[in-house]
């Protein structure tokens, strides 16, 4: 038992001798990721008949510090890109009917967060929250068909909206060298335009970061 005791004390003793040597990784990073976004609840009042889309595109870029090995800072621009909404007349003109178009709602944020990270070999763990600017737009267009001449028109209107918004996710990191790595971000916020009622809208982004 006092040599297993003593051969397990001499092998911490040497990673940690390892870990000490091996050279700290460079504090700052910039970084950049393209994926999917999901938009939740914003299909709720959408009639029957019509379709909606609650997915997009999504892409976010990000520069950081890491204070501490566990701890970073880090200001990130994400767009959550677009889902698309039928466009409608709910009380069309008399003598006219509604015609099915598209409406787009768009989210973007400028975010600054604290990251928290579990080292693990080449993999980082991360956790983060902060606060942004959520702007939140909703372009709507709609068209109606006059039932007698069969002429068309149309008609558009648009809802934007700015306001500070918690901003939260995890991540994940892959170190392919001592400065370039591989990243997973998940990103979650919430908007809200002027008109229509809140949603929660995620970004599921893959990218690459330069450590410096």
């Amino acid at each position: 038992m006092r040599k297993l005791l003593m051969g397990i004390l001499l092998a911490g003793a040497a990673v940690s001798a390892t870990a000490q040597q091996q050279p700290l990784q460079p504090p700052g990073y910039i970084g950049a990721g393209y994926g999917i976004s999901r938009y939740h609840d914003f299909c709720g009042f959408t009639p029957p008949g019509f379709t909606c889309d609650e997915d997009g595109s999504a892409w976010r870029a990000q520069a950081g510090y890491w204070v501490r090995p566990w701890l970073g800072l880090e200001g990130a621009y994400i767009d959550f890109g677009s889902a698309h909404a039928p466009g409608f007349l709910v009380s069309p003109p008399v003598g006219t009917r509604s015609l099915p178009t598209a409406s787009d709602g768009r989210t973007h944020v400028f975010a600054l967060l604290a990251v928290f990270r579990a080292p693990l070999g080449p993999v980082g763990l991360q956790a983060k929250v902060g606060y942004g600017a959520v702007t939140s737009k909703f372009v709507a267009s709609s068209a109606v068909q006059n039932t007698t001449t069969g002429a068309v028109s149309f008609f558009s209107s648009s809802a934007r909206e700015t306001k500070g918004r918690v901003v939260y996710g995890l991540g994940a990191t892959y170190d392919v060298t001592r400065q370039w790595h591989a990243r997973f971000d998940w990103d979650r916020t919430e908007g809200k335009d002027n008109t229509n009622p809140k949603y929660d809208v995620d970004a599921y982004t893959l990218g690459i970061g330069y450590r410096f």
